[in-house]
């Protein structure tokens, strides 16, 4: 009892020294005064300009915490444009006990507010992020893996500009999990995506996984749960994605649900015409489970309703330079006419889209047991592709 009671004094005393330690530095330390070293730091490390613009502080409660104001990381020597990335604030907390006891680099959440990163490649084909760790060096400060509380971007935006085209996230919120190497980790985003071809006042897409698992040599992805939902199309589902040295091996499910395709087609500002009846492209939902090996893909089963039509059966594409469709596919009923746009004082004679599953080089067979056209019903129709 006695050689207990005088261990829990000497931990209790070196934790509270600890914190008096810390206490006092941030009272007494002048982080500013560090600027330029860490300045220096970041800029060897990543091979590229760092400046700090605004002020450092100290936190000591609940974590030793460096505060960070507005910075910016430029691009490598001899790349001009916009700055790699630029923050209004950011704090790095950083657990004490683990780094002086076990030497474990262990960070807290780090935050970030209003970063602007702006990715770009050059006519080469060059991308102002690529080599960013080229000029790292292996830290011998701490052995052990590091760890992550999390990460949380607030207001950000993100710009990629190629070839002339840009795609720009804006109002981006990121909220990433705790992290450590090999282990899974939890992902939560939400932003307004401006592309070309995307109305001018953008698109909301929203995005989360759990237990996701990334890994680089080789490409390894694994999302048990994860969903997307773009506009007011939601998508679900589960993946297992690996590179290989042919291509890519994957296998998963998948769940597609629009509420109202006439309405997603306003929400993307498509020019179409429409069929007359506003009841006709309403609820639209699809599922299935797919598998992807050598470069071939396949759904099956695959499960299609829209509106009162509901197909199912299974499709495949082949991989290769020219790849090749397959398809058996039934359909319980389909009103034809209803999908058609509005009719003309002199209708165009109905059109199979033959030339089109030629261009596909589609094979495989559809049957539908009701069809119907301008009054005319068929019934057990089969419809073969070759």
């Amino acid at each position: 009892m006695k050689a207990l009671r005088w261990s829990l004094i000497i931990v209790g005393a070196a934790t509270a020294l600890l914190v008096l330690a810390a206490v006092l530095a941030t009272q007494l330390i002048n982080p500013d005064a560090y600027r330029g070293e860490l300045e220096r730091l970041v800029s060897r490390e990543t091979g590229r300009p760092f400046r700090i613009d605004g002020h450092l502080r100290l936190g000591w409660y609940p974590w030793l915490a460096l505060d960070i104001g507005t910075a910016r990381l430029g691009n490598r020597p001899g790349m001009h444009g916009a700055d790699l990335l630029a923050w209004r604030s950011a704090r790095i907390p950083v657990r004490l006990l683990p780094l002086l006891m076990h030497r474990q680099l262990e960070l807290g959440t780090i935050r970030v507010r209003g970063a602007d990163i702006h990715l770009w490649r050059t006519a080469a084909g060059l991308g102002n992020w690529q080599r960013l760790l080229g000029h790292a060096s292996p830290s011998t400060t701490a052995t052990a893996t590091p760890r992550l509380g999390g990460l949380i971007l607030h207001n950000a935006t993100l710009e990629y500009a190629a070839a002339g085209r840009t795609i720009r996230l804006s109002h981006w919120q990121l909220t990433l999990g705790p992290w450590r190497a090999g282990q899974p980790f939890s992902v939560r985003t939400h932003f307004l995506l401006q592309a070309p071809q995307v109305p001018a006042a953008g698109v909301p897409v929203r995005f989360s996984a759990r237990n996701l698992s990334i890994q680089a040599a080789p490409l390894q992805i694994k999302a048990p749960q994860w969903a997307l939902k773009v506009a007011s199309a939601a998508a679900a589902g589960a993946l297992q994605l690996r590179a290989l040295g042919n291509g890519a091996s994957g296998a998963g499910s998948l769940r597609l649900t629009v509420p109202s395709v006439r309405g997603l087609i306003s929400q993307w500002g498509l020019k179409m015409r429409l069929p007359k009846d506003p009841a006709v492209l309403g609820a639209l939902s699809i599922s299935g489970r797919w598998q992807l090996r050598g470069g071939t893909a396949r759904i099956e089963p695959l499960a299609v309703r829209l509106d009162t039509t509901t197909l199912t059966g299974w499709t495949l594409r082949s991989g290769g330079t020219h790849p090749r469709w397959r398809f058996d596919l039934h359909a319980n009923q389909i009103d034809i006419g209803q999908y058609l746009p509005p009719t003309r004082k002199h209708p165009k004679a109905l059109k199979l889209p033959i030339a089109l599953l030629r261009a596909l080089h589609a094979r495989g067979t559809l049957t539908v047991g009701r069809a119907t056209l301008r009054g005319t019903e068929l019934r057990d129709v089969r419809l073969r592709v070759q």
